[in-house]
């Protein structure tokens, strides 16, 4: 069963479709299918370890980050229309941008090279995969050590390479990820933002100027007293 499992996979078909054909439930091809990627990858990871003395898992390497993203020799791809303007670079690209205090745009874009190596990996079609779009809240933590306050994530249309994320908190540090679900149900990420930071909602109402602001604001002060914490023309010395 596991060698039919493998060549329809090999063909690009789903787990349903792979369940249908051969008689049996969902459940089944994906125990199967799962025991024989585990297998295959304890494999390759001794090969790994033998060579480098390393214990990378073989999924690491895929997650793209804006500062490791078009670091290859050579310039991008270009697809171009029939006015000779670009409509895609070949190449990994993800961003997220900031329109509100509860809103991001973002967009990617898929190289055909990282298709191909997840289709080889997983022994299936790129447009098989669930895409995913995963919502992280990393403020005032070290995301580098694994640390955040929440996560969520949700599927995306196939054919989409832009979204409006929302409604989300302001005054908030946020990282987006874009990846796919494996057949063992895990997030894969594959493309990773920069942290961008959403803009407050409301007035600062408290803080090291609350007071000043307070009494400025009561007409307790004539001008604002931060104004003044500067002389003109003040000199600083440059520290090395």
């Amino acid at each position: 069963m596991l060698e039919k499992i493998i060549k329809l996979k090999e063909q690009g078909l789903t787990v349903k479709q792979i369940a249908e054909k051969l008689e049996t439930t969902e459940g089944k091809v994906k125990y199967a299918w799962s025991k024989y990627r585990k297998s295959g990858l304890q494999t390759e990871t001794q090969k790994t370890s033998s060579r480098d003395k390393k214990s990378e898992t073989i999924e690491k390497p895929f997650v793209r980050t804006e500062e490791t993203m078009s670091t290859g020799q050579g310039q991008p791809m270009l697809g171009r229309d029939a006015f000779g303007m670009a409509t895609h670079y070949e190449d990994d690209v993800i961003r997220a941008i900031v329109q509100s205090p509860t809103c991001l745009y973002v967009y990617w874009e898929i190289s055909a090279l990282t298709r191909k190596t997840l289709e080889a990996h997983y022994h299936a079609s790129f447009e098989s995969f669930r895409k995913e779009l995963r919502i992280i809240d990393a403020t005032l933590r070290d995301y580098g050590k694994g640390e955040v306050n929440r996560t969520y994530q949700f599927e995306l249309p196939e054919m989409t390479n832009t979204w409006f994320v929302r409604p989300l908190t302001p005054d908030t540090t946020y990282i987006i990820e874009w990846g796919i679900q494996t057949i063992d149900g895990d997030f894969l990420p594959v493309l990773r933002s920069k942290p961008v930071d959403t803009p407050r909602d409301a007035a600062v109402t408290e803080g090291r100027f609350e007071g000043p602001v307070k009494r400025w604001q009561y007409g307790e002060a004539e001008e604002p007293e931060w104004v003044e914490v500067l002389e003109p023309y003040s000199y600083f010395d440059r520290i090395r």
